[in-house]
């Protein structure tokens, strides 16, 4: 763990991610006739991450349009402190952008580009080597939602994903936590967002997020 409260392998990812996000044509082709052999809800949580039963009273949020009415600066990444994965399908961190991007985006949405989402690695995919001597997952999935709403209260948004099928997350911010995040001590942003997220059947309930700006 460095002075930032990150370890070397959660920065690693997040630069990996950013400089090396380009994905083989061939290989997304094979990918996507693989994934129509199954349904998302056949997707199982992957050994060691966090996933509760789904209960029969288990609910989520109905979330419709795109909302922002937060005040509070979000922009940033949260990195998810356990484990959540499909199979080899890992999450990797939750991206939000700064108010005026979203500003900007919902201004022309058909024309903009949204700035948040829940980005995944691969990680049965071959591995290189970033600028920084960063080793990263050659296939990434980046998950954009269809609908969210964000609020000074918490964050909730949902859509569908070739692969993936379904998803939904569902989080509360810890606005002391995400306050200091952006004063620039990640160190004490252990818990800045911590939520809730479906894909498909499987729910990884309660899941913590550290906040980081990046570099």
């Amino acid at each position: 763990m460095d002075d930032l409260g990150i370890t070397g392998l959660e920065l690693s990812r997040i630069r990996g991610n950013h400089m090396n996000n380009k994905i083989g044509l061939s290989f997304v082709a094979a990918l996507a006739v693989a994934a129509c052999d199954s349904a998302p809800t056949d997707a199982q949580p992957a050994p060691g991450s966090v996933q509760t039963d789904v209960s029969d009273d288990h609910t989520t949020s109905a979330v419709s349009g795109q909302t922002f009415s937060a005040t509070q600066d979000f922009g940033g990444y949260y990195l998810p402190l356990d484990e959540v994965a499909i199979g080899d399908i890992r999450l990797d961190h939750i991206s939000m952008g700064l108010d005026w991007e979203f500003a900007e985006y919902q201004a022309d949405p058909e024309n903009g580009f949204l700035p948040m989402g829940l980005h995944f690695d691969d990680t049965s995919s071959p591995t290189g080597i970033g600028e920084l001597g960063n080793t990263y997952y050659e296939v990434t999935h980046d998950l954009q939602p269809s609908a969210y709403q964000v609020t000074d209260e918490g964050l909730v948004m949902s859509g569908t994903h070739d692969l993936l099928g379904d998803f939904h997350f569902e989080g509360r911010w810890n606005l002391e936590e995400v306050r200091q995040m952006q004063d620039g001590y990640p160190e004490n942003a252990q818990s800045a967002l911590t939520g809730t997220l479906t894909i498909g059947d499987v729910v990884f309930e309660d899941v913590v997020f550290q906040g980081w700006l990046g570099d």
